[in-house]
């Protein structure tokens, strides 16, 4: 059910507006096991949101007010990831990129897509799929990742601290950067 809303909720960020869609350049994921080895924290940075035109439409105002509405001011995190408490949610400004950032907790690793055979054994990740976790392709994490073919990140036992680091977006694709929409926001707040 967690791994479904999870899913859910990934599908929602990236297909925002039916003519438009948000994506972000990186989407970097760090996990931290508490000593029962079983719940703990996270931490999920997006780097670069933008907009991603629908057809030949400039959207990236509705996706903008997609993302503060429903994501960032709104509970759509929360109420899509029933696994994540105490979320704390950012955006802010890196180097003229707009950076989004998920801090949260969780009870059990398998309510953020890690598994172990039998609660025992190596940790696993499959970085394939539609997930909030498993979307994007691979590119960087502190585990070993067996390859397109077996595409699954392996930690050993012990290991407390995951980190793993997908592409959502390729340098070709088009797209419109929302930093200065979120600079305008900025200021109206204050």
């Amino acid at each position: 059910m967690i791994r479904k809303n999870v899913a859910l909720f990934s599908l929602l960020f990236l297909a925002v507006a039916i003519s438009g869609c948000l994506t972000a350049e990186h989407k970097e994921t760090r996990i931290k096991l508490n000593a029962d080895g079983k719940s703990g924290s996270g931490v999920i940075l997006f780097t670069n949101i933008s907009s991603e035109p629908g057809d030949t439409a400039d959207v990236s105002k509705d996706d903008f007010n997609s993302l503060i509405t429903e994501y960032y001011q709104g509970r759509k995190i929360e109420t899509e990831n029933k696994g994540m408490k105490n979320v704390r949610k950012s955006l802010y400004k890196v180097e003229g990129k707009l950076m989004g950032e998920i801090k949260f907790d969780f009870d059990d690793l398998k309510d953020v897509g890690f598994f172990r055979y039998k609660d025992s054994g190596l940790f696993m990740y499959y970085t394939v799929g539609e997930g909030f976790f498993t979307s994007g392709q691979y590119e960087a994490s502190n585990g070993s990742y067996a390859g397109e073919k077996m595409p699954v990140i392996f930690w050993e036992p012990d290991q407390r601290e995951f980190y793993l680091k997908m592409a959502l977006s390729t340098p070709q694709e088009v797209r419109r950067p929302l930093v200065a929409l979120f600079q305008a926001w900025e200021t109206n707040r204050h």
